[in-house]
């Protein structure tokens, strides 16, 4: 337990560095606005951009990550950049208990489930090997990389080893938590719309998302989003210059990172077009937006290609993306990463109908099938979205009398052109959404940013219709300690029934064997275990493929390995 605490600590140290760095180079002056936890999501963000450049060239071994957090350290100590560093806004309390909860949260935690699937295989082909031709072909998974894994795979550093990388979220969660709790306390003071959002976000992800083992990197990718439309609330309500612009670069930033991510978080570049359009109305100068530009630019180029070398398609779900000509492109790529994630996310392992898969995502015919399937997640999420709702509008139900309006001093200050940016870029954002999740890939925990903003949207409306003036506060320091004792109490009641004698989350270890294909050596499980997560790869050396290696090439060209499919006879 003390291990977890120390290495967590000492990540977390190197995160934010990183982030106070890259920071000054974004933002340049208007980086002394950041808040702690805003430097050290920016510091993920720049070492994932940094696992992308490194990885064309060398693995993501432990002496290279090494060097590369070397590198950091010495930049930092030996220039300005820590005294530029505002210590006076960090707040103790909040990093305590942030800290505190998330070490609970990480102690013993059960990896997602797909995690020894293609999650850790990925990480181990990372770290293994510089940037691999024809990934794909080992697996159709991963196909759609996640630069999530990037920044997991960073984090193989010496005496943590593969461990390291299993604290990428914990990471995450810590700074997202810092910045759930110093955000909410503004609406005692002002109930506008973004600290309305803030707060009913906050109690729903504490609560909701309780288990490190339930995020994934569908957890990144959501939060991201979610902070991104935070911030363009902001950008509308703020009126002080360099605020602005420091809450555009975000918007910029964290809206670029969640579609590197996962591509469920489609709807980001809207809010980025919103927020530009929200600045050129308030005519502010939009010089300070060429570096964040570049820098976001080229970390989507360098996603794109990583893609595009792992399987011959800029983005595999689209075939005009593919060039077929190439020698590790996948014949059919398009077809099976669709194919994996179509009648799958539409529940049609529930379905026991005579349909083909093909004729079951056609006309509609899962739609019953997945919401009788779904019916009790969406019920969990209801409930953990408008139970504190309740409770604090009744703890302030007084306040519905009050004459002073909150919710619209902020909104009578605006133009009307930037409040109907604000409402057309929110409707669009929540109905595009919406239509193309529930169509593509309605699995809830790819639509969750789109639901969040729905369910927002219908509180805001009712307190606006209720009582245009409408405050909450009283009660938000109850509800929040209600919140977060349940998520407590939900963790050590896994920790106490916890069996493993390692507090770290567990890795399957089992036999596997090894064959010889040309010149390479190719590792599979061979475990006797029925068990279904044994037939995976988890942390089996490279080259690991449970295929065998059959139907598969192996070749060295120029140092960098191509993986391709073998021509059909």
């Amino acid at each position: 337990m003390f291990e977890i605490l120390i290495f967590f600590i000492f990540i977390t140290f190197l995160i934010i560095i990183t982030g106070i760095i890259s920071s000054r180079f974004l933002l340049k002056n208007t980086a002394i606005n950041l808040e702690i936890y805003e430097i050290g999501l920016i510091g993920i963000i720049t070492l994932t951009f940094t696992t992308f450049l490194i990885h064309f060239f060398l693995p993501l071994s432990k002496i290279n990550n090494s060097l590369i957090f070397f590198a950091i350290l010495i930049i930092f100590f030996f220039t300005d950049e820590k005294k530029k560093i505002n210590f006076k806004k960090f707040d103790s309390i909040i990093l305590s208990v942030s800290i505190l909860i998330v070490l609970i949260m990480t102690i013993g935690y059960k990896p997602n489930e797909d995690y020894g699937y293609y999650h850790l295989p990925y990480i181990i082909n990372m770290i293994s090997d510089k940037i691999i031709f024809g990934l794909s072909n080992i697996q159709v998974n991963f196909a759609w990389n996640s630069s999530w894994l990037n920044f997991s795979s960073v984090l193989n550093l010496p005496l943590l080893d593969i461990k390291g990388t299993q604290l990428s979220n914990s990471t995450l969660y810590f700074f997202v938590l810092c910045l759930f709790l110093k955000e909410s306390k503004q609406i005692i003071f002002k109930t506008n719309i973004s600290n309305l959002f803030i707060l009913t976000s906050s109690l729903y992800f504490i609560i909701k998302f309780s288990r490190i083992s339930e995020h994934g990197f569908d957890f990144p990718a959501n939060i991201f989003l979610v902070l991104s439309f935070f911030y363009f609330l902001k950008i509308f309500e703020e009126d002080n210059v360099e605020l602005i612009k420091k809450y555009f670069v975000l918007v910029l930033l964290f809206s670029t990172y969640c579609l590197t991510i996962k591509l469920s978080t489609f709807m980001s570049p809207l809010l980025v077009l919103s927020s530009f359009f929200l600045i050129y109305r308030k005519k502010i100068n939009i010089q300070f937006i060429i570096r964040p530009l570049i820098f976001s630019s080229t970390l989507i180029l360098f996603w794109l290609v990583q893609q595009f070398i792992y399987s011959g398609c800029f983005i595999p779900f689209f075939d005009f993306t593919c060039f077929k000509s190439v020698l590790w492109h996948n014949t059919g790529i398009t077809e099976a990463v669709n194919s994996a994630t179509g009648a799958v996310n539409k529940s049609f392992s529930n379905y026991s109908g005579n349909l083909s898969p093909e004729e079951y995502v056609k006309n509609f015919n899962w739609v019953q099938t997945w919401f009788e399937r779904n019916k009790p997640q969406f019920l969990d999420h209801f409930v953990a979205y408008w139970i504190p709702i309740l409770i604090l509008f009744f703890i302030n139900f007084k306040n519905f009398f009050n004459k002073r309006a909150f919710l619209n001093q902020t909104n009578k200050k605006k133009s009307i052109k930037e409040f109907n940016i604000l409402s057309i870029s929110i409707l669009l954002f929540v109905l595009i959404g919406l239509f193309l999740w529930f169509n593509r890939s309605p699995v809830i925990r790819f639509g969750i940013p789109y639901l969040l903003v729905l369910n927002f949207l219908i509180l805001y409306f009712i307190l606006k219709k209720l009582n245009n003036n409408f405050i909450f506060n009283k009660g938000v320091l109850v509800i929040f300690v209600l919140a977060l004792v349940f998520n407590i109490t939900k963790n050590l009641n896994r920790i106490i029934n916890y069996e493993s004698k390692s507090y770290w989350p567990e890795i399957l270890v089992f036999n596997y064997s090894q064959k010889i294909k040309g010149n390479f050596k190719v590792n599979y499980p061979d475990s006797n275990d029925k068990y279904h997560k044994k037939k995976y790869c988890w942390s089996i050396p490279y080259i690991c493929h449970m295929g065998k290696g059959n139907g598969l090439n192996f070749e060295k060209k120029l140092s960098y390995m191509i993986i391709s499919r073998e021509e059909k006879k």
